[in-house]
């Protein structure tokens, strides 16, 4: 947007001062771009500068580059005229300081445009109005609003004799009464062009475009405006409007006159055909894009229910191992059991819960295991998080601690071991499980780590990557999702 300002300040100076040569086209046109560098700058850096500073910093840096460098420009009357540039020998002087200042005032519009435009259409996304407005409701208040328009332009340049609409002796209540008059009759104009558009979308183009092809369709508008244009049309001739403006294309005498003027109709069915078109494949891919959603939403609600009972029943069978033994730590199992299970049912229903939280349920989980096992385990977790509020779904990183126990550390009758791993930036997260292997796994392989997959696939597409590597004695799983 910038550059085509620039390009139109670039002619503008061209056409008046520089005889509209090429050579003086493109030197006006780098020079604007050498003398506000810093505006174009700042416009290709934009959104980074958004993401890495704050709303405190960004702003004092928008207003040196927009308001505070064209004031230096414009108080000392640079041009660039004043630098020693090859380019100066096409301007002859004529890219003086006041040209500069319309440059700079041009920039600056262009700069408000950007931002209301933004802002407008952040606020046009979060109402609702605008969600529900169709194409045809969208079609109907703009012809309503140009016929308003075109009511008070009439009005006010006299350009409908205003005799006819004197019902007072107040001015206020002829002008009210006549706006209001007119509006109703350019209303009724326009709804009767509407109404071959409204025939092309919910007739001509499913029944007959879609379903028979172009001959099919051709011969339907046809027949469409042969048939209905001559009855509207000498209908909206009784119009006062249409009997007061004298060369308006419904006041007939005959049917001839009246198809004269049948293209109208027939340039709002052919122009309405891609924009039909267009809306219903929009519709259609919104559609599509609701259905895939609902769908993965609803694998990924089932496969979180999965987890609860998988993980319950491995639970219930630690704490009867320590029930028949009767362990004196049953009690603080059971406790800090019952705590693991509150995250599991209430925490695990969530779309995402903090990193944090998600470490210290780890943690519970593995000293709730180091209880019930008696086992001298070398335990490490090695954490290195810039940000422990980031947000992440439930019950990622457990079915790796989860298998690390069952098939590596449990069946175990020697020294054994689980190292984890876990590290996070802006960008990347890596989750890395690595324990020592008694003995490969037999049977059946459980849901867990299947549903991880899945689960992944789901939330994050073509973001992870979850490794394995075994070897004789220790098996590792590396879990790496960008964020």
């Amino acid at each position: 947007m910038f550059l085509a300002m620039i390009g139109f300040a670039s002619y503008i100076l061209n056409e008046i001062f520089l005889g509209a040569s090429f050579q003086a086209y493109f030197a006006c046109f780098i020079s604007i771009c050498f003398l506000f560098s810093p505006i174009l700058i700042f416009s290709v850096f934009r959104n980074w500068l958004k993401t890495k500073f704050s709303t405190i910093a960004f702003w004092p840096i928008w207003i040196i580059c927009f308001i505070i460098y064209p004031i230096i420009i414009f108080s000392f009357n640079i041009s660039i005229s004043d630098f020693p540039v090859p380019i100066n020998r096409e301007l002859n002087g004529k890219f003086n300081s006041a040209f500069s200042e319309f440059v700079g005032m041009l920039l600056l519009v262009t700069e408000v445009a950007i931002l209301s435009n933004d802002y407008i259409i952040e606020k046009l996304r979060s109402s609702n109005w605008f969600k529900k407005t169709s194409l045809e409701k969208g079609i109907l208040n703009s012809l309503f609003l140009l016929a308003i328009l075109l009511a008070v332009t009439n009005i006010t340049t006299h350009a409908v004799n205003p005799e006819p609409y004197q019902i007072s002796d107040s001015f206020l209540t002829n002008y009210i009464f006549s706006t209001v008059y007119l509006t109703i009759q350019f209303s009724l104009l326009f709804l009767t062009y509407y109404f071959f558009y409204y025939a092309n979308h919910y007739f001509l183009i499913p029944k007959l475009l879609k379903q028979r092809g172009v001959i099919y369709y051709g011969f339907g508008v046809a027949v469409i405006i042969l048939l209905f244009y001559p009855i509207l049309g000498f209908l909206i001739s009784w119009m006062p409007i249409a009997q007061a403006a004298g060369e308006h294309p419904t006041i007939f005498q005959n049917v001839n006159q009246i198809m004269n003027y049948g293209g109208v109709p027939f340039i709002v069915m052919f122009l309405s055909v891609p924009i039909i078109l267009i809306n219903q494949w929009f519709q259609q891919n919104a559609e599509i894009s609701n259905l895939e959603k609902e769908k993965s939403e609803t694998e990924l609600n089932f496969l979180k229910q999965q987890i609860n009972p998988h993980f319950f029943f491995n639970t219930l069978n630690n704490l009867y191992a320590l029930s028949i033994t009767k362990d004196e730590q049953t009690p603080e199992v059971i406790l800090q059991l019952s705590e693991l299970m509150r995250y599991v049912i209430y925490k695990g229903k969530e779309e995402s819960v903090k990193l944090k939280e998600e470490i210290k349920y780890i943690e519970d989980y593995i000293q709730l295991q180091q209880i019930r096992l008696h086992k001298k385990l070398d335990f490490k977790f090695e954490k290195n998080i810039s940000n422990h509020e980031l947000r992440i779904p439930p019950l990622l990183f457990i079915v790796l601690v989860e298998n690390a126990f069952k098939h590596g550390i449990e069946p175990s009758e020697k020294d054994c071991f689980l190292h984890l791993k876990l590290t996070s930036d802006e960008h990347d997260l890596v989750f890395i499980c690595k324990n020592s292997l008694e003995e490969k796994p037999v049977g059946e392989k459980g849901i867990g780590l299947n549903n991880l997959k899945r689960r992944l696939e789901l939330r994050f597409p073509n973001q992870h990557n979850l490794e394995k590597e075994e070897t004789k004695n220790t098996f590792e799983t590396t879990l790496k999702i960008s964020l």
